[in-house]
């Protein structure tokens, strides 16, 4: 891939439209707080905003929360500091302690330690407790934050179910690529090859799909626009273990490959059945789901009649695992595309 597609990925329909709010969401906070009676250059505001926005999809009204309360904290940690000790050096060393000590102890997410730390020690080193300056800040972070609530949780919330469907679909396509590999490992006879696409198939992680899921139930769960998703969310969970389970019986398929490679024999039989497992794994359609899943379990009869090895019968086994995953999946997506026809 050249840097020129790499650049063109990185900036894809999501990425723009994720940068395009930001920069919104920034100038609004700007002219928001520059309304507010007695406020000086609203400059947090805007950053307050983009941050918050520019934090990880599905996590970005959260963010916005956190940075809110990192901020809150920090003035009041700051400002008991140097109401009773002061500002200078030891003054900084002791409100990045407190603030830091205080926000780990509570079990903080980072964005609320790291907010608090900072706006403790502009305390400190800047504004002085009854500074206006201290105040304002308070005021930006709740300003911009505010913003990027209203635009992430009510006016432009992720759409969940295609987040969950593009990491399925990357999921799917890698194991179905290394499965191929298994079976042209395997129809050469090479041991070297085998082990090499078994190490692929172990390196597939299915950790992307899993915290797509936990982002689209927080979706549903915070943003009121997207509840009403939740039901499809789940079946698309459901559908999630099942493309997790049929990566386990990937594992023992090129597990049984390396057994198979090493006896020298004819594999014809076995290559057809990975071949079929490869199949059924990228079938989306469920009546095509269904159909490859139904060519699996052929290809694992003629491959349990012509081998009755310790290596076929691993392989047949883990191919039979994948069909009957793929007809679950099947079931599950047809219950979601139901879902999706309800008012």
């Amino acid at each position: 891939m050249s840097r020129l597609e790499r650049i063109r990925n990185r900036l894809g329909r999501t990425a723009l439209g994720q940068i395009a709010q930001a920069a919104v969401a920034a100038a609004i906070a700007w002219e928001l707080a520059l309304q507010l009676p007695n406020h000086g250059t609203p400059f947090f505001a805007p950053m307050a905003a983009a941050i918050s926005l520019n934090a990880e999809l599905g996590r970005r009204g959260r963010q916005a929360i956190e940075m809110m309360t990192g901020v809150a904290v920090g003035i009041v940690v700051g400002a008991a500091i140097v109401a009773a000790a002061g500002s200078g050096w030891w003054q900084i060393l002791v409100v990045t302690l407190v603030a830091l000590a205080v926000t780990t102890g509570a079990g903080a997410p980072r964005m609320v330690r790291g907010q608090a730390a900072s706006s403790a020690i502009l305390v400190v080193a800047l504004y002085g407790p009854t500074s206006n300056l201290t105040f304002e800040r308070l005021e930006d972070a709740a300003v911009g934050g505010a913003v990027a609530i209203v635009i992430a949780r009510f006016l432009l919330p992720l759409d969940p179910i295609p987040l969950i469907r593009d990491e399925a679909r990357r999921l799917r396509s890698r194991l179905a690529v290394a499965l191929d590999g298994v079976a042209a490992a395997l129809d050469a006879g090479d041991r070297a090859r085998a082990e090499a696409a078994l190490e692929r198939i172990w390196a597939i992680d299915d950790h992307a799909l899993a915290q797509a899921l936990l982002t689209a139930r927080e979706i549903v769960r915070a943003a009121p626009r997207r509840r009403r998703l939740r039901r499809r969310v789940d079946k698309l969970g459901e559908l999630y273990r099942e493309l997790e389970a049929s990566v386990y019986d990937g594992h023992a398929i090129a597990t049984g490959v390396v057994r198979l490679a090493d006896a020298g024999q004819p594999a014809e039989a076995a290559v057809a059945v990975i071949e079929a497992a490869a199949a059924a794994v990228r079938a989306i359609e469920p009546d095509d789901a269904r159909e490859a899943a139904e060519r699996v379990h052929a290809a694992v009869r003629n491959l349990r009649e012509a081998d009755d090895s310790l290596g076929a019968g691993v392989v047949a086994h883990g191919a039979e695992g994948v069909a009957e995953h793929t007809v679950r999946a099947a079931r599950a997506r047809e219950e979601e595309r139901h879902l999706a026809t309800l008012p």
